[in-house]
C-alpha cells in the first residue's frame, strides 16, 4: 500500500502543473500600396488564468488613421477582458476612462461549408513544416512555410483577371509550459460562447483589408500551423497581368513571454473608471 501512495504521488510529481501565462506581441502593419493605406503597429499584452483572459491593446497610427479608428469604435488604448466564468465580456478604453460590460452570446452552431459562387477564386494552398527550429523566448519553435494563391477570371470565362498570392513563413510553438493552458481556454470558449477570440493570430488584422481573408483564414487552420505563433511573416503579392508586386507585409512577433502567477485584479474593471449604459 505504502509503495503505491508513493508511485500516485511521484506521478502526481512530473505531471505538469496548470500555469498562468502573459505575453506581449508587437504586430507590425506595413499598409497596403505605396500610400501604405492603414499602416500601423499594435502591441498586445495577452494574459491568461483559468477561465480569465484579458487582452490589452496599443495602436500606434497616424493622426487620420487614429480618427478613423476612432470613429469605428476602435480605440488606440483599450482592454477587453473575457470572463469565461462570468459569462461577460469588459470592454475598456483606457483614454477615455469608461469601460462597457456585455453578456457574452451562446455557442454558435457548426458552421456549414459555403457554397463557391460564380465569380468565387480558384484557390491553391500549399504548407510545409520546414526541419529548421528555432528558440524564441527559450522556446523551442519549427518553422513553416505556406503559399496560398487566389486566381480571379473574367466572369465566365478562363481569361484571367488577377492573382492575389499569399506567402506566409512563422515559428510555431506546442508543448512548452504554459501552451496548455492557452489550449484549454480557446477550447472553453469554443464550448460556452461564438465570442471572437481575442488572439487569434496575426491574420485577424487582415480582415477588411484584403478580398480573400476567409479563404485565407481557413488555410490557417491547417495542422501545420496549429500551436503559438511565435514569429512570422506575411506578404500579399498582386498581379494583373503587368508583372508582380508586393502590396503588403505583416510581421508578429512574441516578447517576454513568462508563467508566473497573476493575480485576480488583472483581471477586474479598475474601479475609477465609469461605466457606459447600453
Amino acid at each position: 500500500m505504502l509503495v503505491l501512495f508513493l508511485a500516485l504521488v511521484f506521478a502526481g510529481a512530473l505531471r505538469p502543473a496548470a500555469a498562468d501565462i502573459h505575453y506581449t506581441e508587437e504586430i507590425s502593419n506595413s499598409g497596403l500600396g505605396p500610400k501604405k493605406v492603414g499602416a500601423r503597429k499594435t502591441t498586445n499584452d495577452v494574459y491568461i488564468k483559468g477561465e480569465k483572459q484579458k487582452v490589452r491593446s496599443q495602436i500606434e497610427a497616424s493622426r487620420e488613421l487614429a480618427q478613423a479608428l476612432e470613429k469605428e469604435g476602435k480605440p488606440l488604448n483599450s482592454s477587453t477582458i473575457l470572463r469565461l466564468d462570468a459569462a461577460a465580456v469588459f470592454k475598456v478604453d483606457h483614454l477615455r476612462q469608461t469601460y462597457a460590460q456585455e453578456s457574452l452570446p451562446a455557442p454558435a452552431p457548426a458552421p456549414k461549408p459555403a457554397a463557391a459562387g460564380p465569380n468565387a477564386p480558384e484557390i491553391q494552398f500549399q504548407i510545409k513544416a520546414l526541419p529548421d527550429t528555432n528558440r524564441i523566448e527559450g522556446v523551442l519553435c519549427r518553422r513553416v512555410a505556406a503559399e496560398m494563391r487566389a486566381r480571379y477570371y473574367q466572369p465566365g470565362t478562363k481569361t484571367l483577371r488577377k492573382e492575389n498570392r499569399y506567402l506566409y513563413q512563422a515559428w510555431v510553438a506546442r508543448g512548452f509550459p504554459g501552451y496548455q493552458e492557452i489550449e484549454r481556454f480557446q477550447r472553453l470558449q469554443t464550448q460556452k460562447t461564438s465570442f471572437p477570440p481575442l488572439i487569434s493570430g496575426d491574420l485577424e488584422q487582415l480582415r477588411g483589408m484584403v478580398e480573400d481573408y476567409d479563404q485565407l483564414a481557413q488555410q490557417a487552420a491547417a495542422e501545420e500551423l496549429e500551436g503559438l505563433v511565435m514569429e512570422s511573416v506575411l506578404k500579399v503579392f498582386v498581379n494583373t497581368g503587368k508583372g508582380e508586386n508586393q502590396i503588403f507585409q505583416l510581421g508578429r512577433k512574441i516578447r517576454n513571454l513568462s508563467y508566473s502567477a497573476l493575480p485576480d485584479s488583472v483581471f477586474e474593471v479598475p474601479k475609477d473608471l465609469n461605466q457606459l449604459k447600453r
